[in-house]
């Protein structure tokens, strides 16, 4: 059964602006974190091929990529330009419907890990290992990561699972907005209450409501049938999680995968990610309504923000942020947070409803065309 591990890797450009999508691309002049991970895989000799997803699309940052992956011994193959227009004529042969085929892309997070997902059913991988390229491994997560797979576990079998991520003193948490908390908007503090039930659930495996993007094991069985969602701004991997469970497939935690995750420094703005999770969230609402999810089935941390109060917790939230900002002498930020309250409004219902149509069309096209490829 051959598996591979995906890496997406984002960059950035002085004429592509990746950051007001991406959370923290490295600047391409820049070192970045892309040579300390693939240093980390040989030092652990991975021995399953390793397909890194340059992002965005760009000639100047597939061959910074490949510049850094060539230091390496490691089977390391990356998907280029070439490698998505390929991808995309496979689907066109087997009837992918043209209108979606915009979706196959690599401008959103969800979309980038479908890519993943895709080059992996071309070219004929049974199981998926999805890290990022911050993040290190050890000697036993390879084991670690496929055992289990494909098993009967209790009614269910294993198709999909992920596990917790450390930080360099091992505290097995998410800090998204290093400390910085909102008044109405404690994400990362709600994230970290889920993962710690997770965690102290009695067994090795668990069924689970929220994922790490960055320590994801997919079977074929799993991913052939359920994409991860290409329109929504962020949190592509707990809403895996959701789209998983509405096609019939439960997702479990498993406590004993565990990887180190380093990210960089961060230079972007606190008022982009919260503006992303303002649109992410109202996106959630909407697409548990049209799928006829109870929000308070699917944690306590998805839960707080798909109610109907989240339009008054966007605005306290980014006035909150506005006055913290204005203590800080930081003008932009201010100005940033204030049009961030204004998506209460702007961001409406019926625009978010008919975004969850259209994936709702885009997971039957994929569950009905991905299989034949």
């Amino acid at each position: 059964m051959p598996n591979c591990m995906i890496i997406p890797t984002y960059w950035s450009t002085p004429d592509i602006n990746s950051w007001k999508i991406f959370d923290h691309p490295t600047p391409i002049q820049e070192e970045g974190t892309l040579r300390r991970t693939l240093q980390n895989l040989q030092e652990v000799s991975y021995p399953d091929p390793i397909i890194l997803f340059p992002a965005p699309v760009a000639p100047q940052i597939e061959c910074r990529v490949a510049q850094v992956a060539k230091e390496f011994s490691l089977d390391i193959r990356i998907c280029t330009a070439k490698d998505i227009d390929h991808i995309r004529t496979c689907l066109e042969k087997v009837g992918f419907p043209k209108a979606y085929m915009h979706t196959i892309s690599m401008h959103s997070y969800g979309a980038i890990r479908n890519m993943g997902l895709l080059y992996a059913l071309v070219h004929g991988f049974d199981t998926v290992v999805m890290i990022d390229d911050d993040e290190c491994i050890d000697l036993q997560y390879h084991h670690q990561a496929l055992l289990h797979m494909d098993e009967v576990f209790g009614d269910f079998t294993i198709l999909g699972k992920t596990g917790a991520v450390m930080d360099e003193s091992g505290k097995k948490y998410y800090d998204g907005q290093s400390t910085f908390t909102l008044q109405d908007w404690p994400k990362d503090q709600l994230f970290n209450e889920n993962v710690l039930l997770e965690i102290e659930a009695p067994g090795e495996l668990t069924p689970c409501t929220v994922a790490f993007g960055g320590n994801m094991v997919l079977s074929r069985k799993l991913f052939r049938t359920v994409p991860f969602d290409p329109f929504g701004t962020r949190g592509e991997d707990d809403d895996y999680v959701i789209n998983a469970r509405y096609v019939g497939f439960p997702f479990f935690f498993d406590k004993n995968l565990t990887l180190l995750h380093l990210p960089p420094k961060r230079n972007t703005g606190f008022w982009t990610r919260h503006r992303q999770d303002i649109i992410r969230f109202k996106y959630a609402r909407a697409k548990f309504k049209i799928l006829n999810i109870d929000p308070n089935s699917a944690g306590s941390f998805l839960a707080y923000f798909t109610r109907d109060d989240l339009d008054f917790k966007i605005i306290s939230s980014s006035i909150a942020g506005a006055k913290y900002f204005v203590d800080h002498h930081d003008r932009r930020e201010f100005e940033e947070f204030l049009n961030n309250a204004l998506l209460a409004a702007t961001c409406t219902d019926s625009d978010c409803e008919r975004s969850a149509g259209d994936f709702l069309r885009f997971l039957d096209a994929w569950t009905t065309y991905a299989p034949r490829l």
